[in-house]
């Protein structure tokens, strides 16, 4: 196990001094191109040891570096065999370099470089594409993670690092940052933006070419990401790449990509089903976050669909449920939610996420669908136990993730939507969480697409075979689609008649058909790194990956078979080494590895140099004003507790693994079952699955104090008792006392806390002092009789008025309050009452 160690080698050089990004965006993809430059200042040879963050659905495909003028390759082996490579390559004094994932998470990688000698410089580049994310609102978001936070381990009971992390608060970087980036629209660009950076965007060729460079002005203090937008956001994007007939796998076919959003919107709203919030409140999520998420917590709970099924959980290093299992949705169980929402805070330790979630999965479904939401910063560890218990229970629960804040763990967020066929959003420090929120929920009100079938319509004598060759079990409303298909028979040289995709499935046992039409014919501006057979080979790897995971998994349970599953398992990992080797993209079980040959051996001590990383921990942050340098020693315990430490800024959190699990020599000691990973000791490798099945315990109330986080159990309890009753007192009332003492975001959200579980208003004091009307216009009869028929209009035509620039935070309550005062046999139609009423009412205020 990983534990955090304190550096007090003040003064030692840290061998990376620039760190450059080039990316290119081109529609839905991007290439990126880092380049770590590296000067050795000592006096004797450094090994040179970074640990980094990668988005999850990066696909990793060339590592290279120049060392002395010359430009060394590395390429792909088994991961074991790699780092025996580049052991065997340090210890004979030649330079060498390696690249791996992280034996836990695909979203961190480690780079090393061994012997690199007295006053020598070298630069490594790594190069990846990948398919980008795209807003409810059709912007696409670019994400280049720089953050890098440690993560909780239920085995550890704390948090660790990861392997080879050497973490230091963002002002403490000391390398160069630049990132030069170029954006190439199929549709004209229309804004390119980043909440936290003035960007100096320059656009030309008609304003389908983008370019800005970012520098100094980035302080390491967040991840950074870019929003872009096209005039024809929504537009599908389908690319012909040409094979390279000298190259093995896919990369030596033709390869086409389609992705496309099906339009499938014309389904009205769920008025049932069941749905589950699931919210981090541990200590990561303190202040904005948590903020935030309660604010969205009521916005789902004031726009669910009256006659659903609901449950409330909160979750740290224990977990506590609002109901033993969900009940159904009235105006008396959405009043005890309301006060436990009022009441949250950030205060239940690390993150657990797999117990809560096992216990929701694992309750009898109260009203089909069952719907989960997630709401995490995503600093777990055990990444991969949650996803396949997700997958378990994939048949009757979808499962939808909001990652919050930089550092978020894309792997663990990526993956359980993967595994629960949901959504996944993901939302910066800064940025409102609130209408992410309500998006995934209107996806989730819509029934899904099931027993999907698609066909390729192609020119006669063109073959496709698709990637990945089996449909879907389910896509949900809202999602962008993107399959490959690998082509045989093209001529580039024919003009090819108008092909076709068609998309057929169910929704809600209606039958639903969706047709994409295209042309066949080569990209001119296509690119030589081959981005869509690298986003391809993810893809086929991705695949197998949860197929070798499910698999292990299968081997704990009760009909565990040890010589059929094994050999099962030892087939799939050599298929996975097999495509990531022809593709050229890093897996779980490969890695880059290269050797300068021609190079002088180094002499002298080989010294190891790890290169920092910055982290936005506010547990760990603060943590270091707590000890001086003489505290360093001896106090590894009271830090895995999220105690508090001081760091100079030479001193640095790290992880004390290099390679984790044993060490490289030990590889060759053990034997396999024809991959060196050792099958043979395969349920050790995979620890987090327990033998023994534990009896689930029922819900129980508990109290507890506030600094007795070791005691916590690990049932789940009843939310809202004693430990809310020590939040401070500014979450004490649902409600504030004045519209005037608080912001204009909180005057909003108190004036949807009053709305009714029908969806209307009532004229209240309260009402009247949030909307700051005077009381008797709020009761008066002069437009209408019935006094909640007027507050619900009134409150209605000020959202619209006051709010409309957050309309898609409020559109579902709105929705609920429309139908309301559809059900009140009005003399008028309901926009002409708006229309009075502001009239009347608003404008005389």
């Amino acid at each position: 196990m990983n534990s955090f160690g304190l550096s007090t080698d003040i003064g030692t050089p840290v061998p990376l001094k620039f760190i450059d990004v080039n990316v290119k965006i081109k529609g839905y993809l991007a290439e990126v191109v880092t380049s770590l430059g590296y000067y050795n200042s000592e006096d004797d040879p450094v090994e040179a040891m970074f640990t980094f963050p990668v988005d999850d659905r990066s696909a990793v495909y060339q590592f290279e570096a120049t060392i002395d003028g010359r430009r060394i390759v590395a390429e792909i082996q088994e991961k074991e065999h790699a780092i025996l490579t580049y052991e065997d390559a340090k210890q004979s004094g030649m330079a060498a370099m390696l690249l791996k994932e992280d034996t836990q998470s695909s979203d961190t990688f480690q780079c090393m470089l061994g012997n690199l000698p007295a006053g020598n410089e070298a630069e490594l580049k790594l190069s990846y594409v990948n398919e980008l994310p795209q807003e409810e609102d059709g912007r696409v978001r670019f994400t280049l993670p720089t953050v890098l936070n440690p993560r909780f381990c239920p085995e550890a009971g704390s948090s660790v690092a990861a392997e080879g992390a050497d973490y230091v608060p963002p002002k403490s970087v000391t390398y160069n940052f630049k990132m030069i980036v170029t954006i190439e629209g199929y549709h004209m660009i229309k804004a390119v933006s980043s909440d936290k950076i003035s960007l100096d965007v320059k656009l030309e060729s008609g304003g389908k070419l983008a370019q800005f460079e970012i520098g100094e002005e980035f302080k390491f203090d967040h991840d950074l990401y870019l929003l872009v937008e096209y005039a024809e956001s929504f537009a599908p994007q389908v690319i012909l790449e040409n094979g390279n007939p000298g190259k093995e796998g896919l990369l030596k076919e033709d390869m086409l990509m389609v992705s496309f959003h099906p339009d499938l919107k014309e389904v009205a709203m769920a008025t049932s089903g069941e749905y589950v919030f699931i919210i981090d409140r541990s200590g990561s999520m303190k202040g904005n976050r948590i903020k935030n998420a309660k604010e969205a917590l009521l916005l789902f709970l004031k726009s669910l669909p009256a006659g659903c099924y609901f449950n409330v959980v909160s979750f740290g290093s224990n977990y506590k449920c609002l109901f033993d299992k969900s009940k159904e949705y009235s105006e008396e169980t959405l009043d005890e939610a309301l006060q436990v929402q009022a009441k949250m805070g950030a205060d239940m330790g690390g993150t657990e996420i797999y117990k809560p979630l096992e216990y929701v999965l694992k309750e009898k479904v109260q009203q089909q669908p069952r719907n989960v939401f997630l709401l995490t910063d995503g600093n777990v560890r055990n990444s991969q136990p949650v996803i396949l218990l997700i997958r378990k229970h994939s048949g009757d629960t979808r499962v939808f993730a909001l990652g919050v804040g930089s550092g978020v763990s894309t792997f663990l967020v990526n993956g359980v939507v993967r595994a629960g066929n949901g959504l996944a959003e993901f939302i910066a420090d800064d940025e409102r969480i609130q209408p992410k929120v309500v998006s995934l929920l209107k996806c989730a009100m819509q029934p899904p697409l099931t027993n999907i079938e698609l066909t390729w319509d192609l020119p006669p004598g063109v073959t496709p075979v698709s990637i990945p060759t089996d449909c879907p079990v389910m896509l949900t409303v809202g999602q962008r689609l993107t399959f490959f298909a690998m082509l045989q028979g093209v001529d580039l040289d024919t003009i090819y008649a108008t092909s076709k995709l068609t998309l057929k499935g169910q929704q809600s046992n209606n039958p639903v058909t969706f047709d994409l039409m295209f042309t066949l014919s080569e990209d001119d501006n296509s690119s030589v790194s081959a981005p869509v057979h690298r986003l391809a080979t993810k893809t086929q790897i991705k695949l197998l990956q949860d197929e070798e995971a499910a698999l292990c998994n299968q081997m704990n349970g009760d009909y565990y078979n040890p010589k059929i599953n094994i050999d099962k398992v030892e087939e799939i990992r050599k298929k996975i080494v097999g495509v990531s080797r022809h593709g050229n993209i890093v897996s779980k079980f490969t890695s880059f590895v290269a050797v300068d040959t021609e190079g002088e051996k180094v002499k002298g001590e080989l010294k190891t140099r790890r290169c920092t990383v910055p982290t936005t921990s506010e547990e760990f942050l603060k943590g270091m004003e707590m000890y001086g340098e003489d505290d360093c020693d001896g106090v590894n315990e009271d830090l895995m507790r999220g105690c508090a430490m001081k760091v100079t800024p030479q001193k640095r959190l790290r992880s004390r693994m290099t390679y984790g699990g044993g060490g490289a020599r030990s590889a060759k000691k053990n034997k396999s079952l024809g991959l060196s990973c050792g099958l043979n000791k395969l349920k050790n490798m995979v620890p987090f699955f327990s033998r023994k099945k534990k009896k689930r315990s029922k819900p129980e109330e508990m109290d507890f104090e506030e600094d007795d986080n070791e005691k916590l159990e690990e049932e789940p309890h009843k939310l809202g008792t004693d430990r809310e009753d020590d939040v401070d007192d500014s979450n004490d009332n649902r409600l504030r006392k004045s519209s005037s003492a608080v912001s204009s975001d909180e005057v909003m959200m108190n004036v949807i806390t009053l709305q009714k579980l029908g969806g209307n208003w009532s004229n209240t004091t309260q009402l009247a002092n949030l909307l700051q009307i005077p009381e008797d216009l709020l009761k008066s009869t002069d437009i209408i009789k019935d006094c909640d028929v007027l507050a619900t209009l009134i409150v209605l035509s000020w959202l619209r008025s006051k709010y409309a620039h957050r309309q898609e935070e409020w559109q579902m309550i709105e929705t609920k309050a429309l139908a309301w005062l559809g059900q009140q046999n009005l003399e008028k139609p309901v926009e002409e009452l708006l229309s009075l009423v502001a009239d009347s009412v608003l404008h005389k205020v």
